[in-house]
C-alpha cells in the first residue's frame, strides 16, 4: 500500500498578503493610467492589470507546483480581464 504524500499548501496569511499585493498593484496601475490620461488607457488596463496580477500570483504561490501556479495565474488573469470588460 503506497504511503500518502503530504499535500503542499499555502498558509492563509500568505494568500492574504498575495491578495493585498495584487490588489495594490492593480490599484496603482489604474491610478497611473487615470492620472496620465493615456490615450489607450482602457486597452492597456484590460491587458496590463490582468497580466501583472497573473505574474504576482505565479511568483507568490511558490509552494505549489508550476502547473498549479500557472493554472491559478491564468484563472486570476482571465477573471480580471472579464471583469474589466464588464466594467468598461
Amino acid at each position: 500500500m503506497p504511503e500518502d504524500t503530504p499535500r503542499q499548501h499555502i498558509p492563509i496569511t500568505r494568500l492574504f498578503l498575495l491578495t493585498v499585493v495584487t490588489a495594490a498593484l492593480a490599484f496603482v496601475l489604474q491610478t497611473v493610467l487615470a492620472v496620465t490620461d493615456a490615450p489607450a488607457g482602457g486597452v492597456v488596463s484590460l491587458v496590463v492589470v490582468p497580466l501583472v496580477a497573473g505574474i504576482v500570483v505565479l511568483a507568490g504561490a511558490r509552494p505549489y507546483p508550476l502547473a498549479g501556479r500557472a493554472r491559478l495565474a491564468l484563472m486570476v488573469a482571465g477573471s480580471l480581464f472579464v471583469l474589466g470588460l464588464l466594467l468598461s
